[in-house]
């Protein structure tokens, strides 16, 4: 599959990226396998939603892993943490289009996405403020939800394993990118939900959110185990991404926890 990259700038140090890029696509382009969907084996590690306590080098290695290693370079950005700018309480609009009349799927995603934005809002309140509105922002970046949308591989009928993915734009395993001020480059964020025959769960909602909002790759506490879409240290990562300027990077990182 050839996965396009708008405006990036191509250095040595993209090699890696681009590798990177081919690998995460195999698992929806930022979405996510039968881990996340109710398949696969038994958990080897701690089930989604565990409250997990990890330390503060923990947190720090998981930012480390999931968001500053990713895209080194990437459209000549510099070293470190990348996320939405803003100063704390940064309010990103989150489209959500009204359900299409009758589809009981669409409205059940919607009601899922209403949920995991309460939650999220909860859990990184005085950090950051994900906005839903039913109308599609005529300017700026902003992240959209759409249905039925979610990338599959052109002939594969694995449809549990790309039941959701975040990307440029909808059915594509393209993944968001950093800018060169350490935002986010794509405009608009797209969180696909579904593909027609899979099942998009609360907990895939809620973990498709994490990747909306730079976290790239997976790590223990996110979706690196089968049935293991989040534990709470997901949302200390989250909160010490925008708890730290952008750019900031790992030797320099201040851990912040959310709230209970």
């Amino acid at each position: 599959m050839k996965i396009s990259y708008t405006n990036m700038r191509y250095t040595k140090q993209m090699i890696g990226i681009l590798g990177l890029a081919v690998l995460m696509s195999a698992c929806g382009g930022g979405g996510d396998s039968d881990a996340l969907n109710n398949g696969g084996n038994a958990s080897t590690g701690p089930g989604t939603g565990a409250t997990v306590q990890a330390p503060d080098a923990q947190i720090v290695a998981y930012l480390k892993s999931s968001n500053i290693d990713f895209g080194p370079g990437a459209n000549g950005r510099p070293e470190g943490t990348w996320r939405w700018p803003g100063t704390p309480d940064r309010h990103i609009a989150v489209y959500l289009p009204t359900p299409a009349a009758g589809n009981a799927t669409e409205v059940d995603y919607a009601n899922k996405v209403t949920t995991s934005v309460s939650l999220l809002n909860a859990k990184l309140s005085g950090l950051l403020v994900l906005d839903l509105t039913a109308t599609r922002p005529a300017s700026g970046n902003f992240i959209q939800v759409s249905y039925l949308t979610s990338w599959v591989p052109p002939g594969s009928t694995d449809y549990a394993s790309y039941c959701a993915n975040v990307a440029t734009g909808p059915n594509t395993g393209s993944m968001i990118m950093p800018d060169a001020s350490n935002g986010i480059f794509s405009a608009p964020v797209y969180v696909n939900l579904g593909n027609g025959h899979c099942n998009v769960t609360q907990d895939i909602v809620t973990h498709e959110f994490g990747h909306a909002l730079g976290l790239a790759n997976h790590f223990a506490s996110f979706g690196d185990a089968p049935a293991n879409a989040w534990t709470t240290a997901y949302f200390d990562v989250l909160a010490t991404l925008y708890g730290n300027p952008p750019s900031t990077p790992a030797a320099n990182i201040v851990v912040k926890r959310a709230k209970n």
